[in-house]
């Protein structure tokens, strides 16, 4: 009987020790899995979204300073719990507690065409990007931040960029939350090279103005931007590009559509003006073309996501 206990007992100790080597053997990967959290390689990878991406004057997260070709921002904002006091020390500003929040993101604007060399005429606005609001009640927990850069304004003879989407997303759970689905995988598309058209911007967004052609074909003067297809927003259209005849007119840039901010203004002819950047979404504007060397479009307006507790 005594054998028969202290085999049990050593068959039992031996399965404990085991276990106990299976869990010193797991790796930190395996660990966070096991526990439901992101992989400790890749919430390293991405940065704060309250120092890396806030822009307290709006009260936003946007792109800061993005390199070229740069299709999104990405960072990790964290939403604390309910009672957990804030120490400016501690937690940088903003400062979150779970609860409901309403939820504004816009992706960003297309950038404007380049103008055209040889009198062929200006080129067309970007269109601005489609802003989205809802209502979300968010646990405390991290969540994953991407924000879509305006598209790069077209070098004449070069593409010219699209506006790129924003989301929302539960870092941990990979759960898409609010925006774009996919915006954190998306890849840049572009308008063909020496197109002159204005980069484009997601469905349902405002179209940005075309630019004037002084070709032998036609001689339409450039177009000012659309307005924003989302009431409630204040962002206006892009002018289209100032001219000092009708001739002159029909090279100008077109302007950029709306978006939560205002789409750029279109180059003018004289060179008085360079085609304007667009603003939070808006479109940029599109470069002048002229009979020698013909101006570049400008970019869209970077893309954002504002949480305002209710």
């Amino acid at each position: 009987m005594k054998t028969k206990q202290g085999f049990a007992v050593s068959t039992v100790a031996a399965a404990v020790l085991l276990a106990l080597g299976a869990c010193a053997e797991m790796s930190t990967r395996d660990s966070d899995t096991a526990i439901g959290a992101a992989p400790a390689y890749a919430r390293g990878a991405l940065p704060a979204c309250e120092s890396a991406n806030y822009d307290q004057a709006r009260d936003i997260f946007t792109v800061m300073n993005p390199g070229p070709d740069t299709v999104n921002q990405q960072c990790l904002l964290t939403i604390h719990p309910m009672g957990t006091v804030a120490s400016s020390a501690q937690y940088p500003a903003p400062f979150l507690v779970e609860g409901y929040f309403d939820v504004v993101m816009s992706g960003g604007g297309g950038g404007g065409g380049g103008g055209a060399a040889r009198d062929e005429g200006g080129g067309g606005g970007g269109a601005g990007a489609a802003p989205f609001r809802t209502t979300k009640y968010l646990p405390s927990g991290v969540y994953k931040l991407t924000l879509g850069t305006g598209g790069e304004g077209g070098m004449p003879g070069a593409r010219t960029q699209a506006g790129n989407p924003s989301s929302l997303t539960n870092f941990n759970t990979g759960e898409h939350i609010a925006g774009f689905e996919g915006a954190d995988v998306w890849t840049q598309r572009s308008q063909a090279p020496g197109s002159g058209r204005g980069g484009a911007a997601l469905a349902g967004g405002s179209p940005g103005g075309r630019g004037g052609d002084s070709g032998p074909r036609s001689e339409e003067a450039a177009q000012s931007g659309g307005i924003s297809q989302t009431a409630g927003f204040a962002g206006m259209p892009g002018q289209a590009g100032a001219e000092s005849g009708r001739g002159a007119q029909a090279e100008a840039g077109g302007g950029g559509g709306a978006g939560v901010g205002s789409g750029g203004a279109g180059d003018s002819e004289a060179g008085t003006r360079a085609a304007g950047i667009g603003d939070l979404g808006g479109g940029g504007g599109g470069g002048a073309g002229h009979l020698g060397a013909a101006d570049p479009g400008a970019q869209g307006g970077h893309g954002f996501i504002r949480l305002s507790p209710r």
